[in-house]
């Protein structure tokens, strides 16, 4: 993809300069925030990989994705290896119910869950950011699943609440995390 100064985001930090990030985003209206989300990242010196289901497709355009990112988006699985994860970090955001019980049932069978369980085969940390209706979060099937998130090494960011939702946490929260993970100070 040809970059142009479009493309720009105006540098903050450089706590993820040398780091690549795969954004995985899921079928839910919270998709709509993760041009932002990979932005910001961006702004902290990380380059970003995103990846999307089908169904985040219907939230939220892969021409807004290639835009936010400067690359190319990986929206299936086409025989070419994109789902063998090769990057630092997988930030899963949003991640809908659906998505996270397939993760924590070794489901992969779409190029996020695939990329998840790749991830997770590889030592490679995984991020969840669980964003969907109250009552599909406190579903006590999902909270088994999400209680074994440590021991699988997989961090969830807390959604923040209103609305009857379990909302997508702050663009700022989210980036935050990232960047503690890898050792530096946030950028609050």
């Amino acid at each position: 993809m040809k970059k142009n100064q479009d493309h720009q985001v105006d540098r903050i930090g450089d706590q993820l300069e040398g780091k690549t990030i795969a954004l995985a985003i899921t079928g839910g209206i919270a998709a709509i925030e993760t041009p932002k989300i990979a932005r910001h990242l961006r702004r902290y010196g990380a380059t970003v990989n995103a990846y999307m289901t089908p169904s985040a497709l219907k939230f939220v355009g892969r021409a807004s994705l290639e835009w936010a990112t400067e690359r190319s988006v990986v929206v299936e699985l086409s025989g070419l290896a994109e789902h063998i994860c090769k990057e630092d970090m997988v930030v899963v955001a949003p991640a809908t119910m659906n998505t996270i019980n397939k993760i924590f049932n070794g489901v992969a069978d779409n190029n996020v869950t695939s990329l998840v369980a790749s991830a997770l085969g590889s030592d490679i940390p995984v991020y969840l950011a669980p964003t969907m209706h109250e009552s599909l979060y406190n579903n006590p099937f999902f909270k088994k699943n999400l209680s074994q998130a440590e021991e699988y090494g997989i961090t969830l960011v807390e959604p923040r609440g209103g609305e009857g939702k379990a909302k997508m946490p702050l663009t700022e929260t989210l980036v935050n995390e990232v960047i503690k993970y890898f050792g530096g100070e946030d950028g609050s």
